[in-house]
């Protein structure tokens, strides 16, 4: 009996290792001030030594009409005011998250502003299968954003097609 509790004890805490949100995919960003969407981000895993962590990759970006008008393919705007001006198609705005299973939620990472360049501390969780909480933060204080989940086979087959095993962030500062 000791045998077969201990099993299932040992089932039940080995499926609760894995049950991390799955917040690897890709993300809708919305403005904050014209409630269109912004840009598409792939939030991806990288290792950094033993750590699996999260980071995210802006890899296209909307018009002021909310129409897709970059992609990896085609990046054009800079990101005037990041260390090296890179194009803001391309370029790696979350970084450092690692996964905290008892707040469910990855943080302890940083989250770049690329229109300022300013970079913050950030808290990434998810509240339902739809949308995920983005915190930008200097101590207590922060703002956060709202993403929308995509669903992959809606995008161009140039955004279903990214392959992220060998992403790994490049930190500007």
């Amino acid at each position: 009996m000791k045998l077969i509790v201990l099993s299932l004890l040992f089932v039940f805490l080995s499926f609760n290792a894995f049950a991390g949100i799955p917040l690897v995919g890709l993300y809708q960003t919305i403005d904050d001030e014209t409630n269109l969407p912004k840009s598409i981000v792939n939030l991806y895993e990288y290792k950094s030594g033993k750590d699996s962590l999260l980071a995210g990759r802006i890899v296209a970006l909307y018009d002021e009409k909310g129409n897709l008008s970059e992609t990896v393919n085609n990046p054009v705007k800079v990101a005037d005011k990041v260390s090296g001006k890179p194009k803001y198609v391309g370029l790696d705005i979350i970084w450092g998250m690692k996964w905290d299973d008892e707040d469910s939620e990855y943080k302890n990472g940083k989250i770049m502003d690329p229109k300022k360049g300013s970079i913050y501390s950030s808290v990434i969780w998810q509240n339902s299968d739809d949308k995920l909480q983005v915190r930008g933060k200097i101590g207590p204080f922060g703002r956060t954003q709202t993403w929308n989940v995509l669903n992959v086979s809606d995008l161009p087959i140039e955004l279903q097609k990214i392959d992220t095993s060998a992403w790994s962030p490049v930190i500007r500062k």
